[in-house]
């Protein structure tokens, strides 16, 4: 069987993160799986068509310039692009609107998931991410994907239950997500873990990979947050007699002006595997990130989860 994983996979060390534990679990149960490339260039017509829909004109413009004319960022991201190109199984085919239907002639079947490619907040009913795309004898399934909302609009309730009739299987992240699923499409939709959580911590340790830090230290992991945050756990790591390890502008859509400072350790060069190393060794974690929360979790490392805003960013976190 073939299969073809549509999910986002680049860009964020937790959605690398997550792309990568699904193809480790596919490689165990012996399925021929690859990750659907449905974005095309770095800064391809739909990529910036999806950030308008989202963040609007200005806001796009302001994540591009970040993210692109910053020195330390590029570095960032071309750490992170040059992970994706040795660790993850990308289609060699680019599926774009124009082309999407020729992946059927590729695949048995398609897998979306996880992350939150269901969210509205940020995807708004794409079809790909329903896997609309897919013929009527394809096998199509979610795995643990993210919607965040716990109640919509009858009409939008009417998408999802439209979107959902072709699925052979249906399952969500958290809870609440599985609730709102089946108050449409009743026992629709499971409850199962993030491919991240698959992975016990003996079988990280085989693969993660060290960043040296040879002092104490605390490790903070804001995608977005306030000034008052940050300097919260400046105050933590003082009286702890800790070092304070940060990645500053992980969302440039969202830039906390304070990070140019915050940090006696700024990380822009870590690997996805170096990250979770980096949890792994440090005293204390602050995020407000789901994928940091799991390695911490999975590492056993005493933590702390502030909020982090956006009408649906908070469930999974919860």
């Amino acid at each position: 069987m073939r299969l073809a994983g549509v999910t986002w996979w680049r860009g964020n060390y937790g959605s690398i993160l997550q792309a990568y534990a699904m193809q480790h679990v596919m490689k165990n149960l012996n399925v021929d799986y690859e990750i659907l490339d449905q974005y095309g260039a770095l800064i391809s017509g739909r990529h910036l068509v999806d950030h308008i829909k989202v963040l609007g004109l200005k806001g796009t413009l302001i994540k591009i310039l970040w993210k692109y004319a910053l020195p330390k960022v590029k570095v960032r991201n071309k750490t992170l692009s040059d992970f994706v190109s040795e660790y993850l199984i990308i289609s060699k085919n680019q599926y774009l609107d124009r082309n999407l239907q020729e992946a059927n002639k590729h695949y048995d079947g398609f897998l979306c998931g996880s992350d939150q490619v269901w969210n509205p907040e940020l995807t708004k009913y794409d079809p790909l991410y329903w896997l609309q795309f897919a013929d009527e004898d394809k096998l199509i399934f979610s795995y643990a994907p993210s919607i965040g909302v716990k109640d919509a609009p009858d009409e939008e309730k009417e998408i999802i239950r439209k979107n959902l009739e072709k699925f052979k299987g249906v399952s969500c992240r958290e809870k609440s997500g599985t609730d709102f699923i089946n108050s449409i499409c009743p026992d629709k939709c499971i409850t199962v873990l993030d491919p991240t959580m698959l992975l016990d911590k003996r079988e990280w340790d085989r693969i993660i990979e060290p960043y040296s830090v040879k002092e104490k230290y605390v490790f903070a992991y804001f995608l977005r947050g306030k000034r008052e945050d940050r300097k919260w756990v400046e105050r933590f790591a003082r009286k702890k007699g800790c070092k304070v390890v940060s990645f500053p502008f992980l969302e440039t859509e969202y830039i906390e002006h304070y990070d140019k400072t915050f940090g006696d350790i700024q990380i822009f060069d870590a690997n996805p595997l170096q990250f979770i190393s980096l949890i792994k060794n440090a005293e204390y974690v602050f995020t407000d990130s789901f994928h940091c929360t799991v390695f911490s979790i999975i590492y056993e490392r005493q933590f702390w989860i502030f909020p982090k805003g956006g009408t649906h960013q908070s469930t999974r976190l919860e």
